[in-house]
C-alpha cells in the first residue's frame, strides 16, 4: 500500500512529455511570406533568429513552396536560429522536419546543442533534392540535458516544422517530489501505531 503510494506520487514525473513544436497557429490561406518577426514562442519553447536584417517567415498554404504544413524559414543567409525552453529548462531534443526552400536542392543544416554542463555536440542532416516535402530527422541519444540549440541557414536554404522535445525534470522538483512521498509513508506508518 505504501510503496503503491508513492509510486502513484512520482509516477507523473518520471517521464516528461514530448512536445511538438508545430507553428500551425501561423497558418495563413494565402500566396505569400508572412512575416513572424525575430522571436517566436510554442509550447514553453522560443525560438529566436539571431541574424539581421531578415526576420522568420513562413509560406501561405497558397504558395508554391509551401512544404504541405505550416514550416518556418529563418529569412537571412548564415542567419543562425536558437531553440530554448522558457525560463531556462533544460530539454532533450528528439526530431525536427526539414525541407529545402526549392525541391530541385538539398541542403545541408548542422544542428549544435549545448549542454547544462557547457559541453557540446553536433549533429548534421541533408534534405533530399528530389522532395518538396518535410522529412523527419532523427536526433542520437546525446542531444539530451541541452540548454539550447542552434542551427545555420546555409544556401540554398531550409524550411523547419514539427520540433520533437522532451522538457527534462528539475532535480529539485524531483526531489521535492520524493519527500511528499515520503511524508506520505511516514504518516502510513504513524497511523498504523
Amino acid at each position: 500500500m505504501v510503496a503503491g503510494a508513492t509510486l502513484a506520487i512520482l509516477t507523473p514525473f518520471q517521464a516528461a512529455q514530448a512536445v511538438i513544436i508545430d507553428f500551425q497557429s501561423l497558418e495563413q490561406n494565402n500566396s505569400v511570406p508572412n512575416n513572424v518577426g525575430f522571436t517566436y514562442t510554442e509550447d514553453g519553447f522560443t525560438l529566436d533568429n539571431l541574424s539581421t536584417p531578415f526576420p522568420f517567415f513562413f509560406f501561405g498554404t497558397q504558395e508554391f513552396r509551401y512544404p504541405g504544413s505550416t514550416a518556418l524559414l529563418n529569412g537571412t543567409v548564415g542567419g543562425i536560429t536558437r531553440l530554448t525552453q522558457n525560463g531556462g529548462g533544460l530539454f532533450d531534443l528528439n526530431s525536427i522536419q526539414l525541407t529545402s526552400l526549392n525541391g530541385n536542392d538539398s541542403v545541408t543544416v548542422n544542428f549544435t546543442g549545448t549542454k547544462a554542463d557547457s559541453s557540446t555536440v553536433s549533429q548534421a542532416f541533408t534534405t533530399d533534392a528530389i522532395l518538396s516535402t518535410l522529412e523527419t530527422f532523427t536526433f542520437n541519444s546525446s542531444f539530451t540535458n541541452l540548454v539550447s540549440v542552434q542551427w545555420i541557414q546555409a544556401f540554398p536554404f531550409h524550411q523547419f516544422d514539427n520540433i520533437n522535445v522532451t522538457p527534462v525534470p528539475e532535480p529539485s522538483a524531483i526531489l521535492g517530489l520524493l519527500g511528499l512521498g515520503l511524508l506520505g509513508i511516514g504518516s502510513q506508518f504513524k497511523q498504523k501505531r
